[in-house]
């Protein structure tokens, strides 16, 4: 089903700090040759500690501000993704809604989703907005600060994760990535492959890996044969960075170009739901791809695949 709900634009937030994954990498007695050609994160962006999600999302919301002018009036739904809001109560989309001053005619809401939450967010804000009529804006914000869940001393993900935000500008009447076709999935019985236990993140890479491997290619399979497309018609593959590993093997199962398949995270780490729109808007800077796929997987063990194309 093809929507006419553009995304328009998208702002980023990245903090400027900076740890080195060198040290770390040295204490855990891992070789150099592994972070770098495995791991792919030589440096993570670390978030201050009075930094709260919702800072984040004010600043990715600042960088979309720079890039456009933003009419408060036309935005009627602010949707967070993150699984590290402000508070267990109220939701932060609440929160956002007030920090930005925007009106009483905006529906707020959370959803919670991990590395496929960009995916998730997209479909829901573009089906949501499309239903309302009668035009108007989302702002789908994406923030989670995992340095907070993230033990320093777990060689499984302390190397991994960095923080940051993006905020994605929906829009009913302007040019930009319209969703074309959709694919989601949630795998029985894996919800404990990456789970936070009351006290720090838990990862089993293992399982994490060979979901992704399986799931993720036929994900995109299906989306392309419903379209009846090739792996030629897409322009670009915005897969989720988990890691330099995971994306050089989805890239090979699918007989894909290095060109076509971006990882760009060395000096700033995965960025968990905010990953897939930090790439997305070098494609709006970039300006020269017309279909994109972009697939998110991870916690749950969940994924979402969306097909989109731009629209003048």
């Amino acid at each position: 089903m093809t929507c006419d709900v553009r995304i328009a634009c998208i702002g980023t937030y990245i903090p400027r700090a900076r740890v080195s994954n060198e040290e770390l990498a040295t204490r855990f007695e891992m070789d150099p040759a592994f972070l770098r050609n495995k791991i792919g994160i030589a440096e993570r962006a670390v978030k201050s500690s009075t930094e709260t999600t919702s800072d984040l999302c004010v600043g990715a919301f600042a960088d979309l501000q720079r890039r456009r002018q933003v009419d408060f009036d036309a935005v009627r739904v602010v949707c967070v993704v993150t699984q590290n809001p402000d508070r267990k109560i109220p939701h932060t989309a609440a929160i956002v809604h007030q920090r930005l001053g925007l009106g009483k005619h905006c529906l707020t809401f959370d959803i919670s989703q991990g590395c496929a939450g960009h995916v998730h967010g997209v479909a829901i804000a573009s089906s949501l907005l499309q239903s309302l009529g009668g035009g108007g804006a989302a702002l789908l914000f994406t923030c989670d600060p995992y340095s907070v869940v993230v033990d320093p001393t777990d060689k499984a993900t302390a190397l991994l994760f960095g923080d940051a935000a993006s905020v994605s500008y929906l829009s009913t009447d302007e040019p930009g990535y319209a969703v074309i076709d959709s694919d989601f999935g949630t795998v029985p019985n894996t919800w404990e492959c990456l789970m936070h236990d009351g006290h720090r993140l838990k990862m089993d890479g293992r399982l994490v890996f060979s979901n992704a491997a399986r799931e993720v290619p036929a994900s995109i399979q299906r989306v392309l044969s419903r379209n009846e497309l090739t792996l030629d018609g897409i322009d670009q593959f915005l897969l989720h960075p988990g890691s330099k590993y995971i994306v050089d093997h989805l890239r090979a199962t699918l007989g894909l170009p290095p060109e076509k398949v971006p990882f760009d995270i060395a000096g700033y780490g995965n960025t968990v739901s905010s990953s897939i729109p930090i790439m997305l808007a070098e494609c709006f800077t970039q300006q020269r791809h017309t279909k994109i796929i972009s697939s998110g997987f991870g916690v749950g063990f969940s994924w979402g695949t969306n097909l989109m194309e731009f629209r003048p």
